[in-house]
């Protein structure tokens, strides 16, 4: 039924196991991402380098804790192929062979590099990326991040689009944003929300796919693009100094939260 080429972080290997629970004849290429937990930039002081290993430790905390042991979707029966890639095959010519040779004309991406032009051509069928952010607003990296340094938290979202040139910037499939609970920190939150989409997306494409062709929602906006370059280390301050990880409660308690709209064809 799909093709799913996603990251190989715990919450892309959750994704596909939510997938493979409702679908069968599923290719599983999975791209070897770098390190869960990056290495510290010793180019900041002591205090940065400290909040450094604290948000990624808090971030591994909160994947261990939503998505559990993942390393059972290897053996899942509805799973046909599972093929590990590197960057570099994206464009060496070896994941154009991969594709070329599968029966399967539908594809979701999560998690990996952007694929060039013509390997998107090689899909026939629906074409599909899973962004982790609130499109437009949140296009672009570590969009979920974002949102809370920003003071709005509830747009911590995913987009399900059509797989496009444009930097998820493609017409609009589904969407969902957090439901904000006042306990959680910035990596609770969202950890959350991709567990819901997660659990919920399966089912809900299945229902619409028995029905009729998918006719995605155009966007209105260009948005923002958050790209690498904007994110510092030194923005852990205002998480962890400022508001001690606990903005969703500021945000409550102070009556910061607005509900984004959403779009979504799969829901009424």
């Amino acid at each position: 039924m799909f093709i799913l080429l996603t990251g190989n972080h715990p919450r892309h290997l959750y994704f596909v196991k939510s997938l493979s629970k409702t679908y069968k004849d599923i290719t599983w290429i999975h791209e070897k991402r770098e390190p869960f937990k990056p290495k510290i930039d010793k180019n900041y002081n002591f205090e940065i380098q400290k909040l450094q290993k604290l948000h990624f430790n808090k971030r591994e905390e909160a994947e261990n804790t939503f998505f559990g042991d993942n390393e059972i979707v290897f053996n899942s029966p509805n799973i046909n192929q599972i093929i590990e890639i590197t960057k570099d095959d994206i464009f060496n010519g070896k994941l154009k062979k991969i594709l070329l040779s599968q029966k399967n004309k539908n594809l979701i991406t999560y998690g990996c590099s952007k694929l060039p032009s013509n390997i998107v051509k090689l899909i026939s069928g629906y074409k599909w990326n899973v962004h982790g952010g609130l499109s437009p607003w949140y296009r672009g990296v570590i969009t979920h991040f974002w949102p809370s340094y920003m003071l709005e938290p509830e747009y911590t979202g995913v987009t399900l689009h059509e797989l496009t040139e444009d930097i998820d910037g493609g017409d609009i499939i589904h969407q969902t944003v957090a439901e904000i609970n006042i306990k959680d920190g910035i990596h609770e939150n969202a950890c959350r929300l991709v567990k819901n989409f997660s659990d919920k997306l399966p089912k809900l494409i299945k229902k619409k796919l028995l029905k009729k062709k998918l006719l995605p929602i155009k966007s209105n906006t260009t948005g923002r693009i958050w790209t690498g370059r904007m994110w510092s280390p030194i923005h852990l301050k205002l998480i962890y100094k400022v508001y001690n990880d606990k903005i969703n409660k500021y945000c409550i308690e102070n009556k910061k939260i607005k509900k984004p709209k959403i779009k979504s064809i799969l829901i009424k």
